[in-house]
C-alpha cells in the first residue's frame, strides 16, 4: 500500500518518517510519497527523513511537488499543510493580540484566521484525493484540525479522519507519569479537537478515576494539571486538555503571552528560520548526518518551549507518580498488547492497523458524532474516544456530560459551523457573526474589526468577500 503525506515539507516530517518506518511492514505501506509547495524545504527535509529511515529497507520515500503525482492510486493520505506558513501564523497571533484578544493558532481569532485561508485549498485538495487516489482514507492533521475536518464533511468528504497527538497524547502522558503501558489504558475523553475532558480511566479493566481525582498527591503533582489551579481540577473532577487553558485562565494567559518577549509562533519562526539558515550550509544529500544533528538540536530547542510562553516563562516538568502511593495495586495485565504509537503518525498507524488486520483499538480522534453525545447534532465532529477495528471507527456513548461542558461545546461548534459557511459564502457578515460567536471573543464590534484586520494582513489568501 501507498501514503502519501501533504505538507512534507514542514519540520515534523522528519519525526512522522521515523514512526512510519518502525511499523510500516506491519502495516503494509511501502512508499511514502512526501508533496510540498516549497521545493527548499521539501529538499531538505525530506532528504533528512531519508536519513533518518535509512536502515529501514521496506519504506522507500519519494519527494515530489506535484500533488495529482503524491496521490495517485494512494491507498492513504496525511495532511499537515500550513497555509501562509509560520508568518501567517504570527500575523493571526499579533493581530488578535494588538486587540487584546488571545491569538492561538487553534483557538480562537488564530484559529479562525487560519481556517479562513485553509479550509478552500483542503477542499481543492481533497477533489484531486477523490479523483486520482485508489479511494483513500485521508488523515486530517492541518490545523484547526477539528474546524477543517467539519469543512470537509460538509462539501461531503466522509473519507476524513480529524487527528491530533494531543489527545492520543492523554493516553500516553497518564501512562508514563503511571509507570504503566499505555495500551494497559483506556481513558473515555470527549469534547471538541483541543477542547476536551476525560472523565473514565481504567487500568486492565479496573476502573482507577475515582481513585486518582481523590487523591491530592495526584491532583498535585501530576503535570498535566500544572497549567490549572488544581480547586478548579476538583471541581470539574476531570483530565482537561490543556488548551482549555485558554478558557480556564484567560486574562492569565493573554497577560503572560503580552509580557513575553515573543509569542509562540515568533518563537517558533525564530527556531525554524534559525534551523533553515543552518540546514542551508549543509548539503543534505552529501551530509545527511550533520544536518540530522542539527534538525534534532534546534527541534529539542523547540520541543522545550512549548506553552512556556503562556505559563509566564515556566515549564512543565514530569514527575513520576507511584501507583502503590496512590492507592492502586493488585491490577495485572492480560490479553495481546497492541501498542499506542506517538504522534499523528502514530494516530495514523494504529487506526491502519486496527482496520487493516481487524486488531481493535481506542483512540481519540475527530469524527461525525453520529447520536454518540446526545446533544450535538450527527454531522458535528467531535474529538471523542473511538472504538476501532475492521469496520473503522464508532464513538463510545457519552451519557452524562456537565452542563458547563456541554454549553462551552455547543458554544464553540456554533462558531465552527458559522465559520464553515463564512468561507462557503465568502461572506464577511457571516464571518463577523462566526468569530463573534467564539466565547473568547463574545463583541460583534470586535469579531467585525478582527475579521477586516485579517482580510488586510492576509489579503493574497483570502481575495474579496463580500
Amino acid at each position: 500500500m501507498k501514503m502519501a503525506l501533504i505538507g512534507g515539507g514542514g519540520v515534523r516530517t522528519v519525526f512522522f518518517c521515523q514512526s512510519l518506518a518502525k511499523y510500516a511492514d506491519k502495516a503494509g505501506i511501502d512508499e511514502l510519497r512526501l508533496m510540498d509547495i516549497n521545493p527548499e524545504k521539501l529538499h531538505i527535509f525530506g532528504n533528512i527523513a531519508k536519513y533518518a529511515v535509512r536502515e529501514t529497507e521496506y519504506l522507500k520515500i519519494v519527494l515530489t511537488n506535484s500533488i495529482e503525482d503524491a496521490v495517485r492510486d494512494v491507498d492513504y493520505v496525511v495532511t499537515a499543510i500550513r497555509v501562509g506558513g509560520d508568518e501567517g501564523r504570527v500575523k493571526d497571533e499579533r493581530t488578535a493580540l494588538d486587540l487584546g484578544v488571545i491569538g492561538q493558532e487553534t483557538t480562537g481569532p488564530g484559529g479562525f484566521s487560519y481556517a479562513l485561508r485553509t479550509i478552500p485549498v483542503m477542499k481543492e485538495y481533497m477533489r484531486i484525493i477523490e479523483e486520482k487516489s485508489n479511494h483513500a482514507t485521508v488523515f486530517n492533521f492541518t490545523n484547526p484540525a477539528g474546524l477543517v475536518t467539519q469543512a470537509l464533511y460538509a462539501e461531503g468528504y466522509d473519507n476524513a479522519i480529524g487527528i491530533c497527538d494531543n489527545a492520543t497524547g492523554v493516553k500516553i502522558e497518564l501512562a508514563k507519569a503511571l509507570n504503566v503501558n499505555a495500551s494497559d489504558l483506556y481513558i473515555r475523553l470527549y469534547g471538541l479537537n483541543h477542547l476536551t475532558w476525560a472523565d473514565q480511566v481504567k487500568l486492565n479493566g479496573t476502573d482507577i478515576f475515582d481513585t486518582l481525582m481523590s487523591n491530592d498527591d495526584f491532583i498535585e503533582h501530576y503535570h498535566d494539571f500544572l497549567y490549572y489551579d488544581r480547586d478548579l481540577i476538583r471541581r470539574i473532577n476531570a483530565l482537561p486538555n490543556g488548551y482549555l487553558y485558554y478558557y480556564y485562565h484567560r486574562e492569565r494567559a493573554l497577560r503572560n503571552i503580552l509580557k513575553a518577549p515573543l509569542t509562540r509562533g515568533e518563537t517558533i519562526l525564530k527556531l525554524n528560520t534559525e534551523m533553515l539558515e543552518r540546514l542551508r550550509k549543509i548539503d543534505v544529500e552529501k551530509n545527511p548526518a550533520e544536518a540530522f544533528r542539527v534538525y534534532n538540536e534546534v527541534m529539542d530547542a523547540r520541543n522545550d518551549a512549548y506553552m512556556s510562553v503562556e505559563l509566564g516563562g515556566r515549564h512543565v516538568k514530569r514527575i513520576p507518580l507511584d501507583l502503590e502511593h496512590l492507592g492502586i495495586s493488585g491490577i495485572h495485565a492480560s490479553g495481546e498488547k497492541i501498542e499506542l504509537l506517538e504522534g499523528y503518525a502514530g494516530v495514523a498507524l494504529n487506526y491502519i492497523d486496527a482496520k487493516t488486520n481487524n486488531r481493535p483499538i481506542d483512540l481519540a480522534i475527530n469524527v461525525p458524532n453520529k447520536g454518540a453525545i446526545d446533544f450535538m447534532r450527527d454531522d458535528d465532529i467531535v474529538e471523542i474516544t473511538c472504538n476501532v477495528d475492521k469496520d473503522g471507527a464508532k464513538p463510545v456513548k457519552i451519557d452524562e456530560v456537565p452542563e458547563a461542558n456541554r454549553l462551552l461545546m455547543q458554544q464553540v461548534k456554533l462558531y465552527e459551523r458559522r465559520t464553515v459557511e463564512a468561507v462557503r459564502e465568502k461572506s464577511l457578515e457571516l464571518a463577523y457573526m462566526a468569530l463573534m460567536e467564539h466565547p473568547l471573543v463574545g463583541s460583534y464590534s470586535l469579531a467585525k474589526e478582527l475579521v477586516l484586520n485579517y482580510q488586510k494582513v492576509h489579503s493574497e489568501y483570502l481575495g474579496d468577500w463580500k
